[in-house]
C-alpha cells in the first residue's frame, strides 16, 4: 500500500512527537523547520562545552505525557528529581520564599497581610473548578481576596514582568493552573517542590525522537519556512510552499502560532471568518533569555523573582543550585529572562549591549558577581514564546484542531488552555495530533473504496446483458 505523505510544520516537541508516532506506523513524515535545531522552546546549545537549554526548562513529577515517553525511549535513568529553592527580590532585599514560614517573615508585607497573602493561595490550591476564575481577571481577583498590599509587592510585579502590557489581562483561571501545577509537584520527603531535570539536559529527549524519526526515512529540513499552504480538491492533496518550491502532502500538521498559520491559510478565510477572527485574536509575547557558565556562585537559590520596580527582567535562576554544577565541569550555570512586546528595545538591540545591561543588574542584586568571571554566554530572542489567555478566551479564542484548509490541522499551546504551555502538554498533543492524522487518512480511504465500489456496481449494472 501507498505510504502517507505527511508535512510537519515546525520541529518542537508537538512535532517531534507527532512524526515519531507516525514514522511508527508507517508514514512518510517530512518535517519543515525554520530554525537552525530541533526542540523548539526547549531546543539546546552548547555552553562551556556542556549541552544546555537555549531557555529555561524542568518538568513537574506529574508531567505523565513526557515522562511516559521518556519510559519508552529509555531514558528514566538520565532523569533525577531535586529539591527546588525560591527567593523573591524586592526593594534592595533577597527574600526566601520555600515554606510557610518564610511568608510570615516576609517584613515587605504587613503581619495581617503575610497571613492574607498565605490564605488566598491555600484557598486557590483547594480550588478545583477553574471555571469558577475565568471570567475575572489575574489582578482583580489578587486585589479583592489577597489584598492591596499583597499584590502590589508579590503579585503585580511578577505579572507585569510575564506579560508586559496585558498584566492586567490575563484571567485568574491560567494563574490556578500554574500554581495546581506547583502543588501538585511538592515532595513530602524531600520537604517542598521538586523538579526534573536531565543529565545531558532535554536534548538527549530531542536526539531520542530525532533517532528513530530519521531512520524510518524522515526528512527533516532546516531553515525552512513556510509561506503558504493550499488544498487540490481535485488530488485532495495538500500543496505546501517554501523557498525551495512546491510540494505536495496528503496530510499537514502545523505547529505554528495562530496568526503565523492564518498568514499561511489566508485564501480560505472566506470559508470560516470566525476560526480566522480567533486566529487573529491570540496575542503573544516575545522573550529574551541570557545564559551564562562562571565558576561562581554568589547566591543559594535555584529560582529568583524579581519584584523590584522597573526591574530590567523578571526572572533570574541558577540551574547548578538545582541539579549541582558537577555535570557541568564545575562550572555554574545560570539564566536570565523576560517577556516582551516584538517591538520592545530588547528584541533589536546589540546582543553585547543587552548582556552588559543585565549583566550590571546582576552584580547590582549580587554585589560579588564579577563579570570577569564569566567564560562563556549566550543570547536567545524567541518569537511568540507566551500567548496572552485574557477574559473570554475559551469562548472567543480557542479553534478546533481541523483548520478551515481541507488536510490541515493545527496544533499549539494555545489550545492547551487552561493549562499553560510546557514539553509535557506539547507531548500529549503531538501523540494525540498523529492519531488524528491517521483517522483522517483512514476515513478518507474508507470513503474512496465506498465510492469504487459504488462506481463499479453501477458499470456492472449498466454493462448486464438483457434476458
Amino acid at each position: 500500500m501507498k505510504r502517507p505523505r505527511i508535512c510537519i510544520i515546525g520541529g518542537g516537541f508537538t512535532g517531534l512527537t507527532a512524526a515519531y508516532r507516525l514514522t511508527q506506523k508507517g508514514a512518510d513524515v517530512t518535517i519543515f523547520e525554520a530554525s537552525d535545531r530541533l526542540g523548539g522552546l526547549a531546543a539546546g546549545f552548547e555552553l562551556a562545552g556542556h549541552s544546555v537549554e537555549q531557555a529555561y526548562h524542568f518538568l513537574y513529577k506529574t508531567d505523565a505525557h513526557i515522562l511516559s515517553l521518556v519510559e519508552e525511549l529509555g531514558l528514566s535513568d538520565h532523569l533525577t528529581y531535586h529539591k527546588s529553592s525560591v527567593s523573591t527580590y524586592y526593594d534592595g532585599t533577597l527574600y526566601p520564599m520555600e515554606k510557610p514560614i518564610d511568608l510570615i517573615r516576609f517584613k515587605p508585607l504587613s503581619l495581617f497581610n503575610r497571613i492574607r497573602a498565605g490564605v488566598s493561595v491555600v484557598w486557590l490550591q483547594r480550588e478545583k473548578d477553574w471555571r469558577k476564575l475565568s471570567g475575572t481577571t489575574a489582578l482583580e481577583w489578587l486585589r479583592k481576596y489577597a489584598g492591596r498590599q499583597v499584590t502590589d509587592v508579590i503579585w503585580e510585579p511578577l505579572l507585569r514582568g510575564k506579560f508586559d502590557r496585558y498584566y492586567d489581562k490575563v484571567t485568574m483561571s491560567w494563574l490556578w493552573g500554574r500554581l495546581l501545577q506547583r502543588v501538585e509537584s511538592r515532595d513530602k520527603q524531600a520537604g517542598g517542590e521538586v523538579l526534573g531535570y536531565f543529565d545531558g539536559g532535554f536534548r538527549i529527549v530531542v536526539d531520542a525522537l530525532e533517532r528513530p524519526v530519521r531512520e524510518a526515512g524522515a526528512d527533516i529540513r532546516f531553515r525552512t519556512p513556510v509561506s503558504q499552504i493550499a488544498h487540490d480538491p481535485v488530488t485532495d492533496e495538500v500543496i505546501v510552499t517554501t523557498d525551495a518550491g512546491q510540494e505536495r502532502f496528503d496530510r499537514v500538521l502545523a505547529t505554528v502560532p495562530s496568526h503565523v498559520l492564518a498568514r499561511m491559510i489566508a485564501p480560505y478565510e472566506e470559508r470560516d471568518p470566525e476560526y480566522f477572527q480567533r486566529l487573529k485574536s491570540v496575542d503573544y509575547l516575545d522573550a529574551v533569555v541570557h545564559v551564562f557558565a562562571t565558576p561562581q556562585k554568589f547566591t543559594k537559590y535555584y529560582w529568583h523573582n524579581i519584584n523590584s520596580a522597573n526591574a530590567p527582567f523578571v526572572v533570574f535562576l541558577s540551574l547548578t543550585n538545582l541539579v549541582g554544577s558537577e555535570r557541568f565541569g564545575g562550572m555554574n550555570i545560570y539564566y536570565i529572562g523576560d517577556y516582551v512586546p516584538r517591538e520592545h528595545e530588547y528584541m533589536s538591540m546589540e546582543a553585547a549591549d543587552l548582556k552588559e545591561r543585565w549583566y550590571e543588574e546582576i552584580r547590582r542584586i549580587f554585589p560579588d558577581f564579577d563579570r570577569n568571571s564569566v567564560v562563556d554566554d549566550g543570547l536567545f530572542r524567541l518569537r511568540n514564546a507566551q500567548h496572552i489567555v485574557d477574559i473570554g478566551f475559551e469562548e472567543n479564542k480557542l479553534v478546533p484542531h481541523q483548520t478551515p484548509c481541507p488536510g490541515v490541522l493545527m496544533c499549539n499551546f494555545s489550545q492547551i488552555y487552561p493549562m499553560d504551555r510546557g514539553t509535557n502538554y506539547a507531548v500529549r498533543d503531538g501523540n494525540r495530533m498523529a492519531e488524528m492524522l491517521l483517522e483522517s487518512l483512514s476515513t478518507a480511504a474508507s470513503a474512496e473504496n465506498a465510492e469504487q465500489r459504488a462506481n463499479s456496481t453501477d458499470l456492472l449494472m449498466e454493462t448486464k446483458p438483457v434476458a
